[in-house]
């Protein structure tokens, strides 16, 4: 960077002596307009030769002068150089009479520009030489002197923290004979011996204290592996408690449901007995066909009882096969129809359907066709319920079918009496009815909603009490359960 700008103030200062030097050959010019034209006309207007010669001769003997010519007439009286004209360095003056304003006649004048900056080039060249080679010897003495002092220290330093790193080993030392005092380098190596010890520490405390976390991992995992056997027993325990506590909620269930279906059956069966005896006795065809028709009643309700009871504990014979469910659900409503029909119950005036198209999935159609009867035939009686207290009534039956995603939703709607609300997911209990006495056994949605989960569906509903009620079963249009 010195020799870079040494070489710049060079530059320069060759430039500007050139632009002196230049300035003082442009002065010539002045010169020989001012002290040689004015003599120079005389001794042309006399024509006298003798004395031009002369005058011309000192005049081509001023310094920078390189050619001069004179012309007078047409004919080149004097010449004198050679000739190399450029604009900055060839003028051409006119000689007057100072008298007439005659002109008498014209002098070339060129300047040995070329030679001037021949002279500084090559000066240039030299300057540039010399500064090269004292940037050599400096560069070469820095080099040597700072290899010495400074660059052989500092890859020992490197070469130590390489092959010293995390050892303990002897401190850093440099070798430095007839060094004295204290440097940077002195600072720097103390510093590292300080960093060395302070390291060499910091990485026994370290293994003391990994040592100590192993051992205090080791005691926690063994107090927990003591916890955990522990927690297993418990477990254990627990799981033995709770198996005989299921075991004993079973034998409570089983008896309660015993008792329950021995009840709803012993009701429709002393009809049935007690009917009986009845018509053994009569000879009226009235009375005869009318105690027929209540056996028949009373039969048919134990019938429901055993068939949903069988479904209930999952004996039935039913196959998984594609089926078209718009065909279910109408069958669904015509089979309720003629049941209620046969019994001279309520059957409402219409029905609306709004059927998808192409409903079809892989259902066990016979549970699916009992599971949907149960549930029209609650809607049929919902609507029966409200037409008996209001005589203004226009009860509404709406079966829907549709294919939402990857399930086909069946919705049966009425806008009956309604299901009050505190009974919740209750109705989906066994048992569970609102019905009078003899009307039902309440097991039409418990069966329901177990076929529904049969499929891998669901059964859900939602309802206004006194309004309405909408009942949705949604079932997969892909089955994975194997065939029972």
């Amino acid at each position: 960077m010195s020799s870079f700008a040494t070489l710049i103030l060079t530059a320069f200062q060759l430039l500007m002596d050139y632009q002196r030097d230049f300035d003082k050959l442009q002065n010539n010019f002045a010169i020989i307009k001012n002290s040689y034209l004015d003599s120079m006309a005389e001794h042309l207007w006399s024509y006298d030769t003798r004395l031009l010669e002369i005058q011309l001769d000192g005049l081509s003997r001023l310094q920078g002068v390189s050619y001069l010519r004179l012309v007078a007439d047409n004919k080149t009286i004097y010449e004198s150089g050679k000739s190399d004209p450029t604009e900055e360095s060839h003028k051409r003056f006119d000689i007057y009479h100072k008298n007439t304003n005659e002109i008498l006649g014209t002098l070339d004048v060129e300047l040995d520009v070329r030679s001037l900056r021949q002279k500084y080039f090559q000066e240039a060249i030299w300057i540039f030489i010399r500064q090269a080679a004292k940037t050599m010897v400096v560069v070469f003495f820095l080099y040597f002197i700072f290899n010495q002092i400074l660059v052989i220290h500092i890859q020992h330093i490197a070469q130590y923290l390489k092959s010293n790193r995390g050892r303990a080993n002897e401190d850093l030392q440099l070798h430095r004979p007839h060094h004295r005092g204290e440097d940077e380098l002195d600072v720097l190596v103390a510093s590292i011996n300080t960093f060395r010890s302070e390291l060499l520490e910091a990485n026994q405390k370290l293994e003391s204290l990994n040592q100590a976390l192993e051992q205090k991992v080791t005691d926690r995992t063994r107090q927990l592996t003591t916890k955990n056997e522990s927690l297993e027993k418990a477990m254990l325990q627990i799981k033995r408690m709770q198996a005989t506590l299921v075991a004993q909620e079973r034998l409570a269930s089983l008896g309660s449901l015993t008792a329950s279906v021995a009840h709803e059956i012993r009701n429709p069966l002393n009809f049935v007995l007690n009917f009986s005896e009845l018509l053994t006795d009569s000879e009226n065809l009235e009375e005869v066909k009318e105690i027929s028709r209540v056996v028949l009643k009373h039969s048919q309700r134990i019938d429901q009882i055993v068939r949903s009871m069988q479904i209930l504990s999952g004996y039935d014979s039913d196959v998984l096969e594609n089926t078209d469910i718009n065909e279910i659900l109408k069958r669904a409503y015509q089979e309720t129809i003629s049941t209620r029909a046969l019994g001279s119950s309520y059957v409402p005036p219409k029905v609306t359907y709004r059927l998808g198209d192409n409903v079809v999935a892989p259902v066990y159609a016979t549970s699916l066709l009992r599971a949907l009867s149960n549930i029209v035939d609650n809607a049929i009686h919902a609507l029966e319920k409200k037409v008996i207290t209001n005589k203004n009534f226009e009860p509404e039956l709406t079966l829907s079918t549709a294919v939402r995603g990857d399930m086909v939703e069946i919705c049966i709607r009425d806008n009956g009496v309604g299901i009050p609300a505190i009974l919740g997911e209750k109705i989906f209990d066994p048992f569970l009815t609102t019905k009078a006495a003899g009307e039902g056994a309440g097991l039409g949605l418990t069966v329901a909603f177990n076929i529904a989960q049969k499929h891998g569906g669901t059964l859900k509903y939602t309802s206004e009490f006194g309004q309405w009620t909408e009942f949705v079963m949604a079932l997969p249009l892909v089955h994975e359960r194997p065939n029972p």
